[in-house]
């Protein structure tokens, strides 16, 4: 299998968006964390699951949209 130019674009372009997504996932777990310990809970299911769910946060996104981009992309160029 030979790398095309086009497949390695898509795939820059998967990873950026992949990072940004895991940016934006990763702050709205943290404000959901933040806004029950400041109602007086222990941080709810967001802490006690943290280390697992920050596991498929980043890896779904950052792995996951580079190979999507490099796939799509070498799709369209043929």
């Amino acid at each position: 299998m030979s790398l095309s130019i086009a497949g390695l674009v898509g795939a820059a372009v998967g990873l950026y968006v992949g990072w940004l997504d895991w940016k934006i996932l990763k702050g709205m777990l943290q404000a959901a964390e933040m806004k029950n310990r400041q109602a007086g809970g222990d941080g709810g299911p967001v802490a006690m699951y943290k280390a697992p769910l920050g596991v498929v946060i980043f890896g779904v996104p950052v792995i996951g949209f580079p190979i999507i981009g490099y796939w799509a992309a070498s799709a369209l160029v043929g």
